[in-house]
């Protein structure tokens, strides 16, 4: 017991912090990337491919938050598959969750790097985006309490400003430019439309379940995780009628759909690019890529270090600060890694790879929900998922078409990101498979039979 409990992370959120982490690392979906398929879809198809990703979203966070009750680890995605489908899938289902945080917080940093590069000439991109990345981690290394009080801050002015824009906003919209006139079509590309906003619709949602990586630094999982995982997704599900709706009534459809800073170019549009609030938009907007960046590093460092503290990745990833508890090793070595990359490679094309693994790990959750309430009926479960099995079936089922929507446009990174995972199967055969350390939670609750379960269950009914 001593063993594990050197292991573990300090216990610290409560459902407020969760609400505030789930919200502030999706939020900058609500400022860039949702815009970029509405030549095809239109107003209405994007709003229809918005609800069926929110839905999607919405469903899987349902069965996350039965799945982060029953099992309160800091693997998150990894140890629901781990206790579900065994080792390998569980390690398959890491490395898709490590894919999508790790690629993407260096495409963000460089994106950030590249907007503060805009307003101050001066200043170097790819060298501001460095040290957001060295402030930032210096920031988790600190401790986990510390970044959700900075990120409190982020996602209110985040919050605020897009509150803003919608009192500003909502008023001055235009019918015509949500919905066209004479002959122009409602839906454009039709389906086909439809189809391809799917994945700029999830840019709306986007890392909402990384919120189970945090079940055990949270004092009360149980209780708080459901909490902070559903107040989150109806928060996010709100905004992303509200910001779409504004902005597309202000902006219109044609231009809307190119505009690389799509807030400020709809407010411009309508009231001028000197107007205060598309001033305000185009400069402190910046928070909101900044807040989703800072969580994203928080994501990639818990399922790095749960793998690593596992045994399946090297165990110096594991290494805990001394006085802090955090995974120093997880946070440092994989952004400097990260940088790399987007240095060398273009990042809308990593972006992919980063949406593939987000898919999978949908997938394998989704499935881990089913798997689990048919092997282990008995599962201690505080929260459950509502509907079963409709709603998990539901969230599975979107999420194999939007897999399928986000890559036969582009077959060449459909298949890097295949051979991506017949890399990581080697390598766990070859070496992660023998080296899985048994004193880790994960691990230790994966080993529990079904008839200690029932035993557990037996003995707690009886004591009522």
């Amino acid at each position: 017991m001593e063993a594990t409990k050197n292991l573990e992370l300090k216990k610290t959120l409560r459902p407020f912090h969760l609400w505030v982490i789930g919200v502030g690392i999706v939020i900058s979906g609500n400022y860039f990337g949702w815009n970029f398929g509405l030549a095809e879809s239109g107003y209405v198809g994007m709003l229809i491919a918005i609800a069926f990703m929110a839905i999607m979203y919405a469903f899987m966070c349902l069965g996350i938050s039965e799945l982060s009750t029953a099992l309160p680890h800091a693997g998150g995605p990894y140890s629901f598959a781990r206790r579900a489908m065994g080792p390998f899938v569980g390690f398959l289902t890491g490395i898709g969750v490590i894919l999508e945080y790790f690629i993407a917080a260096p495409i963000i940093a460089i994106g950030i790097g590249a907007y503060i590069n805009f307003l101050f000439p001066v200043i170097n991109s790819v060298v501001a985006a460095a040290v957001l990345f060295v402030f930032f981690i210096v920031v988790h290394i600190i401790g986990i309490k510390e970044y959700a009080r900075l990120e409190t801050i982020l996602v209110f002015v985040a919050l605020a400003l897009l509150v803003l824009m919608y009192f500003v906003g909502l008023p001055q919209i235009k019918v015509e430019n949500l919905f066209g006139s004479g002959e122009s079509s409602l839906i454009p590309g039709g389906v086909q439309g439809i189809w391809a906003a799917l994945p700029y619709a999830m840019w709306l949602f986007l890392a909402i379940e990384m919120l189970p990586l945090l079940s055990e630094e949270t004092r009360d999982p149980k209780k708080d995780m459901p909490k902070g995982i559903i107040s989150g997704i109806i928060t996010l599900i709100i905004l992303s009628v509200l910001t779409t709706t504004t902005a597309i009534g202000l902006g219109g459809i044609e231009q809307m759909s190119t505009a690389e800073d799509p807030l400020p170019f709809a407010v411009g549009a309508t009231f001028g690019n000197s107007y205060w609030l598309a001033q305000i938009l185009a400069s402190i907007g910046l928070v909101g890529l900044i807040a989703s960046f800072s969580g994203v590093i928080l994501a990639y460092s818990r399922q790095i270090f749960a793998l690593s503290r596992a045994g399946y990745l090297p165990d110096f990833l594991s290494k805990l600060h001394r006085t802090r508890r955090t995974p120093y090793m997880a946070l440092i070595l994989p952004g400097l890694i990260g940088l790399i990359l987007v240095i060398l490679f273009n990042p809308d094309d990593l972006i992919l790879i980063s949406t593939f693994g987000a898919l999978v790990s949908y997938i394998s959750m989704n499935l881990s929900v089913l798997i689990l309430r048919k092997k282990e009926p008995n599962l201690v479960r505080p929260y459950k998922t509502p509907l079963y099995p409709f709603v998990p079936i539901v969230s599975l089922a979107l999420a194999v078409i939007a897999i399928f929507a986000s890559f036969f446009a582009n077959l060449t990174f459909f298949f890097v990101c295949v051979a991506t995972f017949a890399a990581a199967t080697v390598y766990y055969f070859a070496w992660a498979r023998h080296h899985i350390n048994p004193n880790a939670p994960e691990e230790q609750f994966s080993q529990m039979d079904d008839k200690q379960t029932s035993d557990g269950m037996t003995s707690q009914s009886e004591s009522m």
